[in-house]
Protein backbone atom coordinates (compact mmCIF):
# COMPACT_ATOMS: atom_id res chain seq x y z
CA UNK A 1 0.00 0.00 0.00
CA UNK A 2 1.46 3.30 -1.00
CA UNK A 3 1.90 6.44 1.20
CA UNK A 4 -1.65 7.76 2.25
CA UNK A 5 -3.34 4.38 1.87
CA UNK A 6 -3.61 4.89 -1.78
CA UNK A 7 -2.94 0.87 -3.67
CA UNK A 8 -0.59 0.76 -6.45
CA UNK A 9 -2.46 0.20 -9.32
CA UNK A 10 -2.16 -0.29 -13.22
CA UNK A 11 -3.27 2.74 -15.24
CA UNK A 12 -3.93 5.31 -12.41
CA UNK A 13 -5.65 9.02 -13.95
CA UNK A 14 -3.13 11.59 -14.49
CA UNK A 15 -2.68 14.26 -11.95
CA UNK A 16 -5.24 16.81 -12.11
CA UNK A 17 -6.71 19.72 -9.84
CA UNK A 18 -9.63 19.98 -11.79
CA UNK A 19 -12.66 17.97 -9.96
CA UNK A 20 -16.87 17.20 -10.47
CA UNK A 21 -19.33 18.04 -7.08
CA UNK A 22 -21.18 15.10 -6.62
CA UNK A 23 -24.69 14.68 -4.47
CA UNK A 24 -26.31 11.65 -4.54
CA UNK A 25 -29.85 11.11 -5.20
CA UNK A 26 -32.39 8.89 -3.99
CA UNK A 27 -35.09 8.24 -6.55
CA UNK A 28 -37.15 6.84 -4.03
CA UNK A 29 -37.73 3.45 -5.77
CA UNK A 30 -37.61 0.21 -3.67
CA UNK A 31 -37.92 -2.91 -5.24
CA UNK A 32 -37.66 -6.53 -3.96
CA UNK A 33 -36.26 -8.84 -6.81
CA UNK A 34 -35.66 -12.71 -6.70
CA UNK A 35 -31.50 -13.27 -5.65
CA UNK A 36 -31.10 -15.88 -8.26
CA UNK A 37 -31.81 -13.73 -10.72
CA UNK A 38 -28.68 -11.60 -9.55
CA UNK A 39 -26.55 -13.88 -7.76
CA UNK A 40 -25.24 -17.68 -6.57
CA UNK A 41 -24.78 -19.73 -4.78
CA UNK A 42 -27.96 -19.99 -3.09
CA UNK A 43 -27.83 -19.13 0.75
CA UNK A 44 -30.89 -20.53 2.40
CA UNK A 45 -33.13 -18.02 3.76
CA UNK A 46 -31.59 -15.37 1.54
CA UNK A 47 -34.10 -15.78 -1.72
CA UNK A 48 -35.12 -12.31 -2.08
CA UNK A 49 -32.76 -9.17 -2.24
CA UNK A 50 -33.83 -5.72 -0.77
CA UNK A 51 -33.23 -2.89 -3.33
CA UNK A 52 -32.93 0.78 -3.51
CA UNK A 53 -31.98 3.15 -6.42
CA UNK A 54 -29.72 6.21 -6.76
CA UNK A 55 -28.77 8.23 -9.15
CA UNK A 56 -26.52 11.49 -8.67
CA UNK A 57 -26.25 14.75 -9.97
CA UNK A 58 -22.62 15.84 -11.30
CA UNK A 59 -21.90 19.57 -11.61
CA UNK A 60 -18.46 21.24 -12.91
CA UNK A 61 -18.63 24.12 -11.21
CA UNK A 62 -15.86 25.64 -13.58
CA UNK A 63 -17.44 25.08 -16.78
CA UNK A 64 -21.14 25.34 -15.93
CA UNK A 65 -22.24 22.58 -16.29
CA UNK A 66 -24.31 19.87 -14.69
CA UNK A 67 -24.74 15.77 -15.60
CA UNK A 68 -27.43 13.34 -14.19
CA UNK A 69 -25.90 10.20 -13.72
CA UNK A 70 -28.51 7.66 -14.27
CA UNK A 71 -32.03 8.15 -13.38
CA UNK A 72 -33.84 5.07 -11.07
CA UNK A 73 -36.97 4.16 -11.70
CA UNK A 74 -39.65 6.14 -13.29
CA UNK A 75 -42.67 6.75 -11.21
CA UNK A 76 -45.28 5.63 -13.59
CA UNK A 77 -43.28 2.00 -14.11
CA UNK A 78 -46.82 0.36 -15.95
CA UNK A 79 -46.32 2.78 -18.97
CA UNK A 80 -42.62 1.02 -19.31
CA UNK A 81 -43.09 -1.00 -22.58
CA UNK A 82 -44.50 -4.55 -22.52
CA UNK A 83 -40.95 -6.17 -22.25
CA UNK A 84 -40.12 -4.16 -19.44
CA UNK A 85 -43.41 -5.33 -17.84
CA UNK A 86 -42.72 -9.11 -18.67
CA UNK A 87 -39.06 -8.78 -16.89
CA UNK A 88 -40.98 -6.96 -14.27
CA UNK A 89 -43.06 -9.99 -13.72
CA UNK A 90 -40.37 -12.26 -13.98
CA UNK A 91 -38.16 -10.87 -11.70
CA UNK A 92 -39.22 -8.44 -9.27
CA UNK A 93 -42.16 -9.49 -6.57
CA UNK A 94 -42.04 -5.99 -4.83
CA UNK A 95 -41.68 -1.91 -6.31
CA UNK A 96 -42.70 0.98 -5.07
CA UNK A 97 -41.76 4.30 -6.59
CA UNK A 98 -43.14 7.56 -4.95
CA UNK A 99 -41.34 10.57 -6.83
CA UNK A 100 -40.03 11.13 -10.22
CA UNK A 101 -35.93 12.65 -10.50
CA UNK A 102 -37.65 15.03 -11.76
CA UNK A 103 -39.63 15.82 -9.41
CA UNK A 104 -36.89 15.62 -6.68
CA UNK A 105 -34.49 17.59 -8.80
CA UNK A 106 -36.99 20.97 -8.97
CA UNK A 107 -37.78 20.46 -5.66
CA UNK A 108 -34.16 20.94 -4.21
CA UNK A 109 -34.23 24.14 -6.57
CA UNK A 110 -32.62 22.30 -9.34
CA UNK A 111 -34.46 23.24 -12.71
CA UNK A 112 -34.57 20.69 -15.66
CA UNK A 113 -33.16 22.81 -17.98
CA UNK A 114 -29.92 22.98 -16.07
CA UNK A 115 -29.40 19.86 -16.49
CA UNK A 116 -26.77 19.66 -19.31
CA UNK A 117 -26.17 16.07 -19.85
CA UNK A 118 -28.25 11.99 -19.21
CA UNK A 119 -25.63 10.10 -18.49
CA UNK A 120 -26.95 6.42 -18.59
CA UNK A 121 -24.78 3.43 -17.00
CA UNK A 122 -27.14 1.43 -18.97
CA UNK A 123 -30.73 1.35 -20.79
CA UNK A 124 -32.26 -0.93 -17.96
CA UNK A 125 -35.36 0.52 -17.06
CA UNK A 126 -34.52 1.14 -13.28
CA UNK A 127 -31.81 3.48 -14.92
CA UNK A 128 -33.40 5.56 -17.27
CA UNK A 129 -36.28 6.74 -15.61
CA UNK A 130 -38.49 9.35 -17.43
CA UNK A 131 -35.60 10.81 -19.50
CA UNK A 132 -38.34 12.12 -21.76
CA UNK A 133 -39.44 14.58 -19.41
CA UNK A 134 -36.21 16.18 -19.43
CA UNK A 135 -36.30 19.54 -22.21
CA UNK A 136 -35.22 18.59 -25.30
CA UNK A 137 -32.25 20.28 -25.18
CA UNK A 138 -30.28 18.00 -22.79
CA UNK A 139 -28.15 15.67 -24.26
CA UNK A 140 -28.47 11.94 -23.72
CA UNK A 141 -25.32 10.46 -23.21
CA UNK A 142 -24.68 6.47 -23.02
CA UNK A 143 -22.23 3.28 -23.32
CA UNK A 144 -21.25 2.00 -26.82
CA UNK A 145 -24.26 -0.71 -28.43
CA UNK A 146 -27.02 1.18 -26.45
CA UNK A 147 -28.60 2.59 -29.35
CA UNK A 148 -31.09 4.34 -30.47
CA UNK A 149 -32.10 1.22 -32.51
CA UNK A 150 -35.71 0.52 -33.16
CA UNK A 151 -37.09 1.33 -29.64
CA UNK A 152 -40.70 0.98 -28.34
CA UNK A 153 -43.12 1.50 -30.50
CA UNK A 154 -41.39 1.06 -33.85
CA UNK A 155 -40.21 -2.06 -32.40
CA UNK A 156 -42.99 -4.01 -29.93
CA UNK A 157 -40.49 -5.86 -28.42
CA UNK A 158 -38.07 -2.94 -27.46
CA UNK A 159 -37.35 -2.34 -24.11
CA UNK A 160 -36.47 1.16 -24.81
CA UNK A 161 -39.35 4.00 -25.49
CA UNK A 162 -38.66 6.09 -28.50
CA UNK A 163 -40.06 9.46 -26.75
CA UNK A 164 -36.21 9.02 -24.79
CA UNK A 165 -34.21 9.91 -28.10
CA UNK A 166 -36.36 12.18 -30.10
CA UNK A 167 -35.73 15.32 -31.27
CA UNK A 168 -32.44 15.93 -28.66
CA UNK A 169 -28.82 15.22 -28.82
CA UNK A 170 -26.86 11.98 -28.57
CA UNK A 171 -24.04 10.77 -27.37
CA UNK A 172 -22.79 7.62 -28.02
CA UNK A 173 -19.08 7.35 -25.55
CA UNK A 174 -16.54 5.80 -27.75
CA UNK A 175 -13.29 4.94 -26.38
CA UNK A 176 -9.95 5.72 -27.96
CA UNK A 177 -6.16 4.64 -25.67
CA UNK A 178 -6.98 5.78 -22.48
CA UNK A 179 -7.41 3.46 -20.18
CA UNK A 180 -7.84 4.03 -16.01
CA UNK A 181 -7.00 0.89 -14.29
CA UNK A 182 -8.11 -1.85 -16.44
CA UNK A 183 -10.87 0.43 -18.09
CA UNK A 184 -11.00 1.57 -21.19
CA UNK A 185 -12.00 4.94 -20.76
CA UNK A 186 -13.37 8.40 -21.75
CA UNK A 187 -12.44 11.94 -20.34
CA UNK A 188 -15.99 13.38 -20.18
CA UNK A 189 -15.16 17.18 -19.83
CA UNK A 190 -11.71 16.83 -20.81
CA UNK A 191 -10.16 18.34 -17.80
CA UNK A 192 -9.65 14.81 -15.66
CA UNK A 193 -13.05 15.50 -13.45
CA UNK A 194 -15.10 12.94 -14.82
CA UNK A 195 -13.98 9.67 -16.77
CA UNK A 196 -16.55 7.26 -18.17
CA UNK A 197 -15.51 3.53 -17.85
CA UNK A 198 -16.29 0.32 -20.63
CA UNK A 199 -17.36 -2.17 -17.60
CA UNK A 200 -19.35 -4.69 -20.05
CA UNK A 201 -20.82 -7.80 -18.71
CA UNK A 202 -24.36 -6.67 -17.38
CA UNK A 203 -25.58 -5.33 -20.62
CA UNK A 204 -23.92 -3.88 -23.91
CA UNK A 205 -23.18 -0.56 -23.46
CA UNK A 206 -22.56 -0.70 -19.59
CA UNK A 207 -20.73 1.92 -18.68
CA UNK A 208 -19.20 3.29 -14.73
CA UNK A 209 -18.25 6.82 -13.90
CA UNK A 210 -14.64 7.93 -11.75
CA UNK A 211 -15.85 11.55 -10.10
CA UNK A 212 -12.76 13.44 -8.81
CA UNK A 213 -14.24 14.62 -6.04
CA UNK A 214 -10.46 16.04 -4.49
CA UNK A 215 -7.72 16.10 -6.00
CA UNK A 216 -6.69 12.89 -4.92
CA UNK A 217 -9.76 11.49 -4.36
CA UNK A 218 -12.49 9.60 -6.19
CA UNK A 219 -16.05 8.34 -5.88
CA UNK A 220 -16.64 5.30 -8.46
CA UNK A 221 -20.17 5.45 -9.71
CA UNK A 222 -21.03 1.81 -10.15
CA UNK A 223 -24.58 1.34 -11.86
CA UNK A 224 -25.29 -2.10 -12.05
CA UNK A 225 -21.61 -3.58 -12.29
CA UNK A 226 -23.32 -5.45 -9.70
CA UNK A 227 -26.46 -5.62 -7.97
CA UNK A 228 -25.20 -6.83 -4.02
CA UNK A 229 -21.61 -5.12 -2.49
CA UNK A 230 -21.56 -9.01 -1.08
CA UNK A 231 -20.20 -9.74 -4.87
CA UNK A 232 -17.09 -8.26 -4.31
CA UNK A 233 -17.19 -7.73 -0.58
CA UNK A 234 -14.48 -9.18 1.22
CA UNK A 235 -11.40 -9.28 -0.55
CA UNK A 236 -7.81 -9.88 -0.07
CA UNK A 237 -6.66 -6.17 0.12
CA UNK A 238 -9.97 -5.20 2.63
CA UNK A 239 -10.50 -8.30 4.60
CA UNK A 240 -13.43 -8.96 7.17
CA UNK A 241 -12.32 -7.57 10.44
CA UNK A 242 -12.63 -9.47 13.40
CA UNK A 243 -15.69 -7.95 14.84
CA UNK A 244 -17.89 -6.32 12.46
CA UNK A 245 -18.67 -2.96 12.79
CA UNK A 246 -22.21 -2.03 14.23
CA UNK A 247 -22.56 0.58 11.15
CA UNK A 248 -23.50 -2.56 9.20
CA UNK A 249 -26.20 -3.83 11.05
CA UNK A 250 -27.94 -0.29 9.99
CA UNK A 251 -30.75 -1.45 7.31
CA UNK A 252 -32.64 1.78 7.86
CA UNK A 253 -32.07 4.80 9.32
CA UNK A 254 -34.39 4.33 12.18
CA UNK A 255 -31.98 1.20 12.60
CA UNK A 256 -28.86 3.73 12.20
CA UNK A 257 -30.33 5.53 14.97
CA UNK A 258 -31.35 2.88 17.55
CA UNK A 259 -28.63 0.01 17.90
CA UNK A 260 -31.14 -1.84 20.02
CA UNK A 261 -32.45 -4.21 17.11
CA UNK A 262 -28.68 -5.03 16.54
CA UNK A 263 -27.96 -6.07 20.04
CA UNK A 264 -31.09 -8.18 20.37
CA UNK A 265 -30.16 -10.28 17.34
CA UNK A 266 -26.29 -9.93 17.43
CA UNK A 267 -23.79 -9.95 19.66
CA UNK A 268 -21.93 -7.02 20.70
CA UNK A 269 -19.06 -6.60 19.44
CA UNK A 270 -20.13 -8.95 16.78
CA UNK A 271 -17.61 -11.72 15.64
CA UNK A 272 -17.07 -12.16 12.09
CA UNK A 273 -17.60 -15.77 12.69
CA UNK A 274 -21.33 -14.61 12.73
CA UNK A 275 -20.90 -14.23 8.85
CA UNK A 276 -18.10 -16.14 7.66
CA UNK A 277 -19.49 -19.55 9.35
CA UNK A 278 -22.26 -19.85 6.21
CA UNK A 279 -20.05 -17.99 3.69
CA UNK A 280 -21.81 -19.58 0.49
CA UNK A 281 -18.73 -19.59 -1.71
CA UNK A 282 -17.48 -22.63 0.75
CA UNK A 283 -19.88 -25.16 -1.48
CA UNK A 284 -18.21 -24.16 -4.23
CA UNK A 285 -14.81 -24.54 -3.16
CA UNK A 286 -12.88 -25.91 0.08
CA UNK A 287 -10.06 -23.49 -0.09
CA UNK A 288 -12.20 -20.73 0.20
CA UNK A 289 -11.00 -18.12 3.29
CA UNK A 290 -14.31 -16.61 3.96
CA UNK A 291 -12.84 -13.60 5.74
CA UNK A 292 -11.29 -12.82 2.55
CA UNK A 293 -13.25 -13.84 -0.09
CA UNK A 294 -16.57 -12.12 -1.58
CA UNK A 295 -19.62 -14.14 -0.36
CA UNK A 296 -21.21 -14.44 -4.16
CA UNK A 297 -20.78 -14.94 -7.70
CA UNK A 298 -22.25 -13.48 -10.53
CA UNK A 299 -25.58 -15.81 -11.77
CA UNK A 300 -24.98 -17.64 -14.96
CA UNK A 301 -28.52 -19.47 -15.71
CA UNK A 302 -31.04 -18.00 -18.54
CA UNK A 303 -32.99 -15.58 -16.57
CA UNK A 304 -29.63 -14.17 -14.88
CA UNK A 305 -29.68 -10.54 -14.47
CA UNK A 306 -26.11 -10.30 -16.77
CA UNK A 307 -26.09 -10.71 -20.13
CA UNK A 308 -22.84 -12.38 -20.45
CA UNK A 309 -21.65 -13.51 -16.67
CA UNK A 310 -18.57 -14.38 -17.45
CA UNK A 311 -17.24 -10.62 -18.96
CA UNK A 312 -19.33 -8.95 -16.05
CA UNK A 313 -17.73 -11.71 -13.46
CA UNK A 314 -14.03 -10.68 -15.10
CA UNK A 315 -15.60 -6.45 -14.81
CA UNK A 316 -16.63 -6.95 -11.36
CA UNK A 317 -13.21 -8.38 -10.20
CA UNK A 318 -11.18 -6.08 -11.54
CA UNK A 319 -13.48 -3.17 -10.12
CA UNK A 320 -12.70 -4.65 -7.00
CA UNK A 321 -9.04 -4.67 -7.30
CA UNK A 322 -8.26 -1.59 -8.49
CA UNK A 323 -11.33 0.81 -7.12
CA UNK A 324 -13.04 -1.10 -4.28
CA UNK A 325 -9.53 -1.71 -2.58
CA UNK A 326 -8.32 1.48 -2.70
CA UNK A 327 -8.69 3.53 -0.14
CA UNK A 328 -8.72 6.91 -2.02
CA UNK A 329 -11.75 5.35 -4.03
CA UNK A 330 -15.30 5.57 -2.78
CA UNK A 331 -17.32 2.64 -4.45
CA UNK A 332 -21.21 3.37 -4.85
CA UNK A 333 -23.40 0.41 -6.60
CA UNK A 334 -27.12 1.73 -7.93
CA UNK A 335 -28.93 -0.47 -5.36
CA UNK A 336 -27.09 -0.98 -2.06
CA UNK A 337 -29.94 0.18 0.37
CA UNK A 338 -26.81 1.00 3.16
CA UNK A 339 -26.22 4.11 1.24
CA UNK A 340 -29.05 5.68 2.32
CA UNK A 341 -28.06 5.32 5.76
CA UNK A 342 -25.11 6.76 5.48
CA UNK A 343 -24.13 9.08 2.93
CA UNK A 344 -26.61 12.39 2.56
CA UNK A 345 -28.92 12.67 -0.18
CA UNK A 346 -30.20 15.56 -2.20
CA UNK A 347 -33.98 14.77 -1.43
CA UNK A 348 -33.53 16.15 2.29
CA UNK A 349 -30.72 18.05 1.99
CA UNK A 350 -29.77 19.40 -1.21
CA UNK A 351 -26.49 21.60 -0.43
CA UNK A 352 -24.77 18.02 0.85
CA UNK A 353 -22.31 16.74 -1.41
CA UNK A 354 -20.30 13.44 -1.30
CA UNK A 355 -16.80 15.47 -1.88
CA UNK A 356 -15.67 15.10 1.55
CA UNK A 357 -16.59 11.27 1.99
CA UNK A 358 -12.64 10.26 2.98
CA UNK A 359 -12.51 12.67 6.06
CA UNK A 360 -15.94 11.66 6.76
CA UNK A 361 -15.49 8.06 6.85
CA UNK A 362 -18.24 7.14 4.18
CA UNK A 363 -16.40 4.38 2.90
CA UNK A 364 -15.86 2.53 6.52
CA UNK A 365 -19.41 3.21 7.07
CA UNK A 366 -20.76 1.82 3.55
CA UNK A 367 -18.48 -1.16 3.17
CA UNK A 368 -19.89 -3.64 5.19
CA UNK A 369 -23.60 -2.75 4.98
CA UNK A 370 -24.52 -4.97 3.01
CA UNK A 371 -24.34 -8.12 5.74
CA UNK A 372 -27.35 -6.38 7.64
CA UNK A 373 -29.04 -8.41 4.85
CA UNK A 374 -28.29 -11.80 5.19
CA UNK A 375 -30.32 -14.23 7.48
CA UNK A 376 -29.10 -15.27 10.62
CA UNK A 377 -26.94 -18.77 10.26
CA UNK A 378 -25.68 -21.84 13.25
CA UNK A 379 -22.42 -22.99 12.94
CA UNK A 380 -23.74 -26.02 10.99
CA UNK A 381 -25.18 -23.72 8.49
CA UNK A 382 -29.26 -24.21 9.81
CA UNK A 383 -30.92 -21.10 9.34
CA UNK A 384 -31.93 -19.34 12.64
CA UNK A 385 -34.24 -16.47 10.82
CA UNK A 386 -34.13 -13.49 9.01
CA UNK A 387 -31.04 -10.69 9.26
CA UNK A 388 -31.64 -6.86 10.21
CA UNK A 389 -34.56 -6.83 7.74
CA UNK A 390 -37.48 -8.53 9.57
CA UNK A 391 -38.87 -8.47 6.14
CA UNK A 392 -38.72 -7.54 2.10
CA UNK A 393 -38.13 -3.83 1.49
CA UNK A 394 -41.51 -3.95 -0.15
CA UNK A 395 -44.32 -6.10 -0.37
CA UNK A 396 -46.56 -6.36 -3.28
CA UNK A 397 -46.99 -4.00 -6.36
CA UNK A 398 -48.05 -0.17 -5.83
CA UNK A 399 -49.30 2.27 -7.84
CA UNK A 400 -49.49 5.73 -6.86
CA UNK A 401 -49.01 4.93 -3.36
CA UNK A 402 -52.04 2.13 -3.34
CA UNK A 403 -50.84 -1.98 -3.34
CA UNK A 404 -52.76 -3.62 -6.47
CA UNK A 405 -53.21 -6.96 -7.00
CA UNK A 406 -51.93 -8.61 -10.41
CA UNK A 407 -48.84 -7.76 -11.98
CA UNK A 408 -46.87 -4.61 -12.91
Amino acid sequence: MAENGRLLTMNPPPPSNNTVRVRMIDTTATLTAKAECFLRPKLPGHDLLSMTAVAFLIEHEGLGKKAMFDLGVRKDFWNYPPAVARRLETVIPGIKVDRDVTEILEEGGCSLDRIDDIIWSHSHWDHTGSTFLFPKSTRLVYGKGTGPFPAYPEDPNSPLNSNDFEGRPLLEIKYTDLRIGPFPAHDFYGDGSLYLLDSPGHLPGHLCALARTTPDTFVFLGGDICHFAGDFRPSAEISLPDYIPEDAFAVSSASKMDGKAARKKYPMPCPCSISTDPHPQKTLSPDVIPERTPFFQLSRHEHSSYKDPDVAEKTLLSMQEHFDSDLNVLVLIAHDPSLLVHVPSFNHEPSLDLNGWKEKGWKEKCHWGWLGELPRHAKDGSLIGPGMREKPIVEGVWRNGVRVNGSA
